[in-house]
């Protein structure tokens, strides 16, 4: 067992914000997943986190690490805290950071979660973990680890269409053939500024604009990555009144407006728009201009 300080963070909102699919809620509180190969439960109390595990190859280093505990984020959210609509988000959600994810997984999950819902997307990765993961039982927690790139590139791309995975199936098979062969490089890609690993990731079957923004802000800590879908075009209507609005104009507006840190604002409004009627029910917003996506 580990037990960590952890200012300014929300172990719930960081795990509940859309970012990562195989995060599950324990029964008795806590969260059950994998950080690497090692399933983990983590507990948050205030300001401590304490994670218990299956083994002890996970180092407080590499748990605070994953969890982004070392970078400043009140420095962060300072920086892109400009207007009234980013503002209620950081104070709605003060302590979500985004996690630092396995490249390939946060890759391969984001192929799968292309026209698709949250929960079909955690179904899809469950049964692909199930079908070719390593099966890993800790403290009542039953799951699977996830399957490396060489074996997805082995497997029938009939046996993963029965997985659910549908048209996503050789698009996933593709990638992950690619990643076999050294020809898309991820250890690579996260030392490369950020333009350069999204057109590397744009390369990969089933990876447009949207999913390579995503995977190059959770997968390789490029913060001025700006993911564009329906969520935050209804969040970007607080900016552009009726102006047309494409997925190019909200990226350069966001990164013009928000500077090197988009990415953070970008999570920030995704799951304040995204959770905007649970908290109109909870209590008044503080700016209920920005809930509703009019302009000031």
């Amino acid at each position: 067992m580990i037990r960590l300080d952890a200012p300014l963070f929300s172990l719930r909102d960081t795990l509940e914000c859309g970012q990562a699919f195989r995060w599950r809620a324990g029964q008795h509180g806590g969260y059950y997943g994998f950080i690497g190969g090692t399933a983990v439960k983590v507990s948050q109390a205030g300001d401590a986190l304490t994670v218990e595990m299956t083994n002890d190859q996970l180092s407080p280093e590499i748990i605070r690490h994953y969890f982004a505990l070392d970078l400043d984020l009140r420095r962060i959210l300072e920086s892109v805290d400009v207007d009234g609509q980013i503002h209620e988000a950081i104070v709605r959600f003060p302590g979500l950071r985004i996690l630092r994810q396995d490249s390939w997984e946060c890759l391969a999950s984001f192929i799968l979660s292309s026209f698709n819902n949250i929960k079909r997307i955690q179904g899809m990765i469950e049964r692909l973990c199930q079908a070719y993961g390593t099966p890993v039982a800790f403290n009542g927690f039953r799951g699977c680890n996830f399957p490396t790139a060489e074996t997805i590139a082995n497997a029938p791309e009939r046996r993963l269409r029965q997985l659910g995975l549908g048209f996503r199936a050789p698009y996933l098979r593709q990638t992950a053939r690619l990643i076999a062969d050294g020809k898309v490089p991820l250890d690579v890609l996260k030392r490369t500024e950020y333009r350069v690993t999204k057109a590397s990731l744009l390369h990969c079957a089933g990876v447009g604009e949207k999913v390579a923004d995503c995977v190059a802000l959770f997968g390789f800590e490029k913060y001025e990555a700006f993911p564009v879908d329906v969520w935050m075009e209804r969040a970007m209507r607080y900016y552009f009144r009726r102006q047309k609005m494409t997925p190019k104009r909200i990226r350069d507006f966001a990164n013009a407006h928000y500077g090197q840190y988009a990415g953070y604002a970008q999570q920030y409004l995704y799951h304040y728009v995204r959770n905007a009627r649970r908290l109109s029910s909870e209590e008044p917003a503080r700016n209920p201009q920005a809930i509703s996506g009019e302009a000031r």
